[in-house]
């Protein structure tokens, strides 16, 4: 066998591991180790482990993941309501108002589909430059509140919230509250745009120019997954392979 960048001829089988994300090409540090099919023992290794994964790692339920659905729906829906009200208020055009728009992207073993029941959901809210951080969390008012038009101010008093917990000055601010049950850990990101299309493609590049910190370390997290499934997606079976493998490890961690 030889390798070739980061491809690997084993038996004449090639093994090209590189692929197209956010308009470019990207490639594995590594070649594969082995293009050759898997051997009888290595097939009932593979059997032993996904019936560990189905007895010991459950998967959400169909009711749980139409739940969780429903609760990143639902603030979506809450979250372009605000962005709109921010840029209403900051005076700003009807047709720029209309077009803010705003977009929920969500990363780990949720964006994976791996997640277990009770599993919190990492999710981003991608806005345009007309909201600040300070929009986000609210200002503090005269009396010690926060301003009751932030984001952070709508969840907490949405009677769908629990276990509302604000975490402003952390390097990547964060709430984490539970959404009918359903546990999420929002960042904000804010990018140097006037629109969040649905179209936006978090992936690319170009999302990065003109950014902070604190919002540059919050893409990175749906950004990461998705690189992660891109390169070990080349096949159904590759793919999942590497689930199976991430479910066993998640489960190792926890019982750490």
């Amino acid at each position: 066998s030889k390798s070739t960048g980061t491809s690997l001829i084993s038996n004449n089988v090639v093994v090209d591991m590189t692929t197209r994300v956010g308009g470019r090409t990207v490639s594995p540090a590594l070649p594969v180790v082995s293009a050759q099919l898997p051997t009888e023992l290595e097939l009932s290794f593979h059997k032993k482990l996904n019936n560990y994964c189905d007895d010991n790692v459950p998967l959400e339920s169909t009711d749980g993941i139409q739940r969780r659905e429903r609760a990143l729906n639902r603030m979506k829906e809450l979250a372009r309501e605000w962005i709109r009200h921010v840029c209403t208020k900051k005076g700003f055009t009807p047709d720029v108002v209309k077009n803010a728009g705003g977009q929920l992207f969500t990363s780990g073993s949720y964006r994976l589909g791996v997640h277990e029941p009770g599993a919190d959901i990492d999710t981003i809210l991608v806005a345009p430059n007309m909201c600040t951080r300070e929009d986000f969390f609210g200002e503090l008012l005269e009396n010690d509140q926060r301003d009751p038009e932030s984001l952070a101010e709508r969840i907490r008093n949405h009677k769908d919230v629990t276990n509302f917990v604000p975490v402003e000055g952390a390097a990547v601010p964060i709430l984490t509250f539970d959404w009918e049950g359903v546990n999420i850990d929002l960042l904000f990101a804010r990018i140097n745009s006037t629109s969040v299309p649905a179209t936006l493609d978090i992936d690319n590049d170009t999302i990065l120019d003109g950014v902070d910190g604190a919002t540059e370390k919050s893409l990175n997290g749906p950004r990461v997954t998705n690189l992660i499934a891109k390169l070990v997606g080349g096949t159904k079976e590759r793919y999942q392979t590497f689930l199976t493998v991430v479910r066993c490890v998640r489960k190792w961690c926890k019982s750490r």
